[in-house]
């Protein structure tokens, strides 16, 4: 099937300080998924986030379903031909790779020779990858990954400097800082699409992260629960935060209200991003990974 020739944003969201052809200030985010990428462009003085824009790649089913990130990175090439928008200049540009291949490993324990058995024991890695890691301090951890090489390819084609890294990194380093503000067990959710990943604390200690495959939301609030149930945590008294794609009216959130006693959203302000009333909270929600990425040091 030949690509189209004009990309159409499934979703864009605009402040109104946003000037497309003044971008020297800007941090560049873009987040690259199985079901497409998104970008977002963040002020590097105020902090605010001035626009963000997602782009979906229909998932290929089947057999053919071996062949989506190809199909995924000849679409974000088509879109960087169409858009140009690597030729214009940034603050940074951050790249967030999205996919289920990820291992966290302590740092002790980390043979730089042996980093695709890491991965390797946990998944099967489809062909063509390339194995990277990220240091997540805070644990005295690496989070080992896999990312499509032609992917990485067309990015260091287009982009001369940027920092990579992958979603899950970006999400338990930000959920770190935010249960640093609390006491006691708590389960943080992202959600894709079919896919979530799954962290918990006990007090200031990561006891649980893994990533779970679902269909229906009777799988979604079965691999809850039994995290709840391995961690010996109190569905009514242990909270629950969701980010992601995911909000109050869904129906995932419905089941997940059922069980669980305590339900809520992080404030995505607290990592020190500002909103403004033409990009509402909820899309920092929805978009957390990919407008984080920038903060994520």
């Amino acid at each position: 099937m030949p690509l189209p020739t004009t990309s159409k944003a499934s979703a864009q969201y605009i402040d109104r300080d946003f000037q497309p052809d003044f971008t020297k200030n800007n941090r560049l985010s873009i987040q690259l998924r199985l079901d497409g990428f998104s970008f977002a462009q963040i002020d590097s003085i105020s902090n605010k986030v001035l626009f963000v824009e997602d782009y979906k790649v229909p998932l290929m089913l089947g057999e053919e379903s071996v062949f989506q990130n190809e199909k995924v990175n000849l679409r974000l090439e088509n879109f960087l031909a169409e858009k140009q928008i690597h030729q214009k200049g940034y603050k940074s540009v951050h790249f967030v790779i999205d996919n289920p291949y990820f291992a966290l490993v302590p740092s002790i324990l980390l043979e730089a020779s042996q980093v695709d058995d890491y991965l390797r024991q946990l998944h099967q890695i489809p062909e063509n990858f390339l194995i990277k890691t990220d240091e997540i301090s805070f644990f005295n951890s690496k989070n080992v990954y896999g990312i499509y090489a032609p992917l990485l390819y067309n990015l260091t084609d287009h982009f001369s400097s940027f920092v990579i890294k992958h979603a899950s990194t970006i999400f338990i380093q930000q959920m770190a800082l935010l249960q640093k503000m609390r006491k006691g067990e708590a389960v943080y959710i992202e959600v894709g699409l079919m896919r979530m990943q799954i962290i918990a604390f006990d007090g200031d200690k990561l006891v649980f992260s893994n990533s779970f495959a679902f269909k229906e939301k009777e799988d979604f609030i079965y691999f809850i629960l039994l995290v709840y149930n391995q961690l010996n945590f109190k569905p009514e008294t242990t909270p629950l935060f969701f980010s992601g794609n995911i909000d109050r009216s869904s129906p995932l959130y419905a089941i997940a209200y059922q069980y669980i006693g305590i339900l809520d959203f992080p404030k995505p302000q607290l990592s020190g991003l500002v909103f403004g009333s033409d990009i509402p909270e909820s899309v920092g929600l929805k978009y957390r990974v990919l407008t984080q990425a920038v903060v994520c040091e």
